[in-house]
């Protein structure tokens, strides 16, 4: 069954070190473009979390944004030297003790000294973490896919609607245009006879050509691929999941075939029936750009 490209979803996995969260958002785009918001701790990983969204997402733009809570600092990326934090402490309480200072040290005092602190390892911390991350991204993107799914049911249930109101005009034409066959026919016979009264001519042959020009008229093989387009139409986004550039393409062929029945037609009950016709085409192709 067919699923929307727009969606929404959120996973959150807390431990006792970490507290991650990833949010997904899908929306409408001609291909699958994937963007990523990461902390720097995650940089090496984005091409695969990248992966692992395309494994299950053929269309759309994503936007994922990740956030990392931790009540340790490790997530900084830096830490503090307990060896310089000391040696910055004795440095100075001398100074102190030899300009005669009687203020007491406080933590800014400290902070002007960046030697105090020295970068974390972030491999490491990365690699400790990683597994949760993974697991997170698949709890937002079961969510996203299943929000998918229900927004692509929704809209599959209307485009079918309108595909079979589209069904019911086509069958309302076709009956028109048969029972109009005959009366084109006596038509042009009569219109051929007016004009060349006075003149002898080939009944056969008269025939023969009355018969052709009421055939330029005849839209049955329109109706016929119509009927074929609805039945594939509709085989494909009860069937398949990834229907967008399909079912694009046969509203493409629809809309050609509405509108070579439109130019033959000398109905003009067959001409409004067009109208509403290419209006409910219009009205699924609109459809069918939020499937994936």
């Amino acid at each position: 069954m067919a699923v929307s490209m727009t969606g929404l979803g959120i996973g959150e996995k807390k431990n006792k070190d970490y507290r991650v969260r990833i949010e997904l958002r899908s929306v409408n785009n001609r291909y699958l473009e994937v963007s990523c918001k990461l902390p720097s701790i995650l940089s090496y990983y984005e091409n695969k979390l990248k992966e692992i969204i395309r494994e299950k997402i053929t269309r759309g733009k994503i936007y994922m944004s990740t956030t990392i809570n931790s009540d340790t600092d490790n997530l900084l990326g830096i830490r503090v030297n307990n060896q310089m934090a000391k040696a910055t402490l004795n440095l100075l309480n001398d100074l102190r003790n030899y300009a005669g200072i009687n203020e007491e040290l406080k933590l800014e005092h400290f902070l002007n000294f960046s030697e105090i602190f020295e970068p974390l390892e972030p491999t490491n911390d990365a690699d400790k973490i990683w597994n949760q991350v993974e697991e997170t991204l698949h709890i937002a993107l079961r969510k996203l896919l299943l929000m998918k799914k229900e927004e692509g049911d929704n809209l599959t249930q209307d485009i079918l609607k309108r595909l079979k109101q589209l069904t019911c005009d086509l069958d309302q034409i076709v009956n028109i245009s048969d029972s109009l066959f005959d009366k084109k026919i006596s038509m042009f016979r009569e219109n051929v006879h007016n004009l060349i009264k006075e003149t002898e001519i080939n009944e056969d042959r008269l025939q023969t050509e009355i018969v052709l020009m009421a055939k330029k008229a005849d839209i049955s093989e329109e109706c016929v691929r119509m009927k074929s387009h609805f039945k594939q139409f509709k085989n494909i986004i009860k069937n398949e999941k990834v229907v967008g550039k399909k079912l694009i393409f046969l509203l493409q062929e629809m809309n050609r075939e509405v509108n070579t029945i439109s130019s033959k037609a000398t109905s003009s009950e067959i001409s409004h029936i067009v109208v509403d016709m290419k209006e409910e085409i219009e009205k699924i192709r609109e459809q069918v750009q939020n499937l994936e």
